[in-house]
């Protein structure tokens, strides 16, 4: 069974994607007259989902019930979610790890070894985006993260104007990392670090309070940056994640590729 929270954000979710939902698309008969909100009716999410208007209102009220497979996957297909969207919706539903992220943890010495033998800008996160390992490389090539005593990688993109001119593709980059760090938000929305860096975050932040207004989620994946060095020269990199470094779920590895 979902928990009351992850229904609550659950429910949250569903609502925030039907808004979105563009009509054109949605294969119902729609009457565009009097529609006080964007995106589609409960009663239309419903009918497409095959499930009853009572049903889908629960789930969407954060209600604590557990839907099968099959009416996420129709309500998915009524939602027009793409694979990453989908994903997401699967996680919220069937995550019954209610155990939030720890505070504090002794991590293997040995990671620091290995990160530093990386010929390119390579580090350690957790799922809190603080930096625990960073390399030389990372360090000269990317930015001077030793600088900063508080190394949490969205505070810094948000919130430190030479860390934001630094990145070429600001924008891009800036709207992927929200729309991946959400989906790991949501699945320990009572995390007390998590939560004070969000509030920290969207009352310093318009732009990145805008962007979590959006509700954008991505799956980490390949992705690019573009870093500006202090000759004003522009390096384009590739970023690999690694999820689940030696097994540990809390840890996440970045290497930043150049490109030729």
């Amino acid at each position: 069974m979902q928990s009351t929270v992850h229904s609550k954000v659950f429910g949250e979710y569903l609502k925030s994607r039907r808004e979105r939902v563009q009509l054109d698309k949605a294969d119902v008969e729609i009457n565009r007259k009097r529609r006080r909100t964007p995106g589609l009716r409960r009663e239309e999410v419903a009918y497409l989902s095959h499930i009853s208007v009572t049903y889908y209102t629960l789930l969407e009220q954060g209600k604590n019930i557990q839907p099968s497979r099959d009416i996420l996957l129709n309500i998915s297909r009524a939602l027009q979610l793409n694979s990453d969207e989908k994903e997401h919706l699967f996680t919220l539903a069937y995550n019954d790890n209610e155990a939030l992220l720890p505070v504090d943890k002794q991590y293997q010495t040995s990671l620091q070894a290995t990160v530093d033998e990386f010929p390119f800008p390579s580090f350690i996160t957790n799922q809190r985006s603080k930096i625990i390992y960073w390399n030389e490389e990372a360090e000269t090539k990317l930015f001077p993260f030793s600088s900063y005593n508080e190394r949490h990688l969205l505070q810094l993109l948000f919130l430190e104007k030479n860390f934001r001119e630094r990145i070429y593709n600001i924008e891009e980059f800036s709207a992927y990392s929200v729309a991946v760090w959400r989906t790991i938000y949501e699945r320990f929305p009572e995390g007390e670090i998590l939560n004070h860096l969000l509030t920290k975050l969207k009352e310093q932040s318009q732009v990145f309070k805008n962007l979590w207004e959006i509700h954008h989620i991505e799956q980490k994946k390949v992705s690019f940056i573009s870093i500006r060095d202090d000759q004003n020269q522009i390096t384009q990199y590739r970023i690999h994640s690694s999820m689940r470094v030696d097994g540990d779920e809390d840890l996440n590895w970045c290497t930043y590729i150049p490109i030729s």
